[in-house]
């Protein structure tokens, strides 16, 4: 089984990085494939809206974005990881949901159905109800690329690094452990 996590902070060593490092021990410590794509470190751009991508499913921007569709393709379980930031993701991921859309047909079916996914996220604010906008925006994204959203993890008050609690990080893992049931 591969999996890729497209990990969307800015921070490679703070708390979405935690999170991501539980989940993806699991995932290596049962023998599976995890490549883990900084988008930070990737040029992405955004998309332009011209729908040239849905004949073909490929995007007429050259940019890390062929790269980034490569791995989703490939992958049978699709890792969302991002801290919250005015309530939706960061820039980095975003960028790459928005150019998604090469991923749908010109009747808006989807080339990726039946792909597991799973959102870890981190949140500054106590409140979980800070990440709700988000978890809908990806709920739906879920629903139109017919994705099957298998699990979430929202760790909140994450302001300082370091801040991820162990009841989290466990979380974490068994959301890894049931991508792979």
């Amino acid at each position: 089984m591969k999996t890729v996590i497209l990990f969307g902070s800015p921070r490679k060593d703070g708390n979405t990085h935690a999170l991501v490092d539980a989940f993806a021990r699991v995932i290596r410590e049962k023998q599976h494939e995890v490549n883990v794509l900084y988008l930070g470190d990737l040029n992405i751009c955004p998309c332009r809206g011209c729908l040239s991508c849905l004949e073909k499913g490929e995007c007429t921007i050259d940019d890390d974005m062929e790269q980034v569709s490569r791995h989703i393709r490939t992958a049978e379980v699709v890792v969302y990881a991002t801290p919250i930031y005015w309530f939706g993701p960061s820039a980095q991921l975003k960028l790459v949901m928005d150019r998604s859309i090469a991923f749908l047909d010109g009747d808006y079916r989807s080339r990726v159905r039946g792909k597991k996914a799973v959102t870890l996220i981190t949140c500054a604010d106590e409140s979980h109800d800070t990440c709700q906008p988000a978890l809908d925006m990806f709920r739906k994204t879920f629903e139109l690329l017919g994705m099957t959203y298998v699990d979430h993890v929202e760790a909140v008050g994450c302001a300082d690094k370091g801040k991820v609690g162990s009841e989290m990080l466990r979380a974490a893992k068994r959301a890894a452990e049931s991508v792979l049931l």
